[in-house]
């Protein structure tokens, strides 16, 4: 069973990501900015009223997945995401479905170093699936 944890969106920098949803939105809460090396990224989760997550993520080094979204003005707004209670079980059901696995499973800084992986949707959005 998986469960909505947040709303990716890929920014050219913290900063930039933050100030917009702050001037658009009204966040009421803020995390500290995660810095993982090993995805290449920075990230900031922003709540809004209804406790609706935003992840804001930006480049962290020279090989990123952000800068080639970012100049193709594609997928700004990048995933969804979602935390899964059977991990394994809930990847095969995505593989049974159709859905194209984009990324290995990979630990996530963010997420206590949990595992994470993205897939491809059949309707042509993405999904992060987030290990409980």
């Amino acid at each position: 069973m998986i469960h909505f944890h947040h709303i990716g969106i890929f920014a050219k920098n913290i900063a930039l990501g933050k100030r917009f949803f702050q001037n658009t939105i009204k966040i009421k809460k803020k995390s500290k900015i995660y810095k993982d090396i090993n995805l290449g990224v920075k990230v900031i989760f922003l709540y809004d009223k209804k406790n609706i997550c935003y992840e804001i993520v930006a480049p962290l080094k020279r090989e990123n997945p952000v800068e080639k979204v970012l100049k193709s003005k594609k997928n700004i707004l990048n995933h969804l995401a979602y935390i899964s209670d059977d991990f394994k079980n809930d990847i095969k059901k995505l593989r049974l479905q159709g859905c194209a696995p984009m990324t290995k499973v990979m630990k996530a800084k963010a997420f206590e170093n949990k595992n994470i992986i993205f897939f491809l949707t059949t309707l042509g959005f993405i999904i992060e699936i987030i290990e409980k």
